[in-house]
């Protein structure tokens, strides 16, 4: 069988390659050489399956991250993998719209990048479960919860602190203090002393005090004595709504 050539740019680009990477091995570079050839040649004749109308782009995106034929080969592969399990994938639980909305989100955020767009919507529909399940999970209690934290938080106390009334008259020393509670929203962090009722469940989660370094889930924490009170104690809160 007649063996493939490619052509002569092509093959005096990886030669020089090899040269200036291993120029005093004379075995590397043949073997570099080698590699290059093949891997150019196995690109050119590669399958891209349902990504072949995208060919051009995957090649064209792949060959500005990198010069050598084999790396580019190996990125156009996982390309490719990647294009037909964002268009294969179901996403069992998860409506059609916020699909859709998460793949033409991925699209501007990562144009000619099929990986990247891909992980975006892997990411977005396991976020969706997270939260639906958080939110049926917390939902009942989250009044409940926003109460048991209160009361906590309102009990810290700092007996260093030194109290001067009016005139500058010192009033003894040590108070009393409502500790706030830091949540993460999106990319900011927020300080609260008092907890809405309408905070989402899954900012209610985030609820932490910060310790210096050390922080406590207080949420988190309280979630898992309402549960192991319901588990080890037959306690059942059906509605944790406060009664009236």
């Amino acid at each position: 069988m007649k063996s493939k050539k490619i052509p002569s740019d092509i093959a005096a680009a990886i030669r020089q390659s090899a040269i200036d990477g291993w120029d005093d091995d004379a075995a590397m570079v043949a073997h570099t050489i080698e590699t290059e050839t093949a891997a150019y040649l196995e690109l050119e004749a590669l399958d891209f399956g349902t990504a072949a109308s995208f060919r051009e782009s995957i090649i064209a995106a792949v060959s500005e991250i990198s010069e050598g034929w084999d790396e580019r080969l190996s990125m156009a592969k996982l390309e490719i993998e990647a294009f037909q399990e964002l268009h294969a994938a179901r996403f069992d639980g998860v409506p059609a719209k916020e699909i859709s909305r998460l793949k033409n989100e991925a699209e501007q955020s990562f144009p000619d990048d099929f990986t990247g767009q891909r992980d975006h919507v892997v990411a977005g529909a396991r976020r969706f479960i997270y939260v639906r399940d958080l939110r049926a999970r917390i939902e009942p209690i989250k009044n409940l919860l926003i109460d048991m934290e209160g009361i906590i938080g309102d009990e810290c106390y700092n007996a260093n602190i030194q109290n001067y009334g009016p005139g500058g008259i010192w009033e003894g020393e040590g108070r009393s203090f409502r500790y706030p509670v830091k949540f993460d929203k999106g990319d900011e962090s927020l300080k609260r002393r008092y907890v809405p009722a309408d905070i989402d469940p899954e900012v209610l989660m985030t609820g932490r005090y910060q310790f210096g370094s050390n922080e406590l889930g207080i949420f988190r924490a309280l979630v898992k004595v309402v549960e192991m009170l319901e588990r080890d104690y037959g306690l059942r809160i059906t509605d944790a709504n406060r009664k009236k």
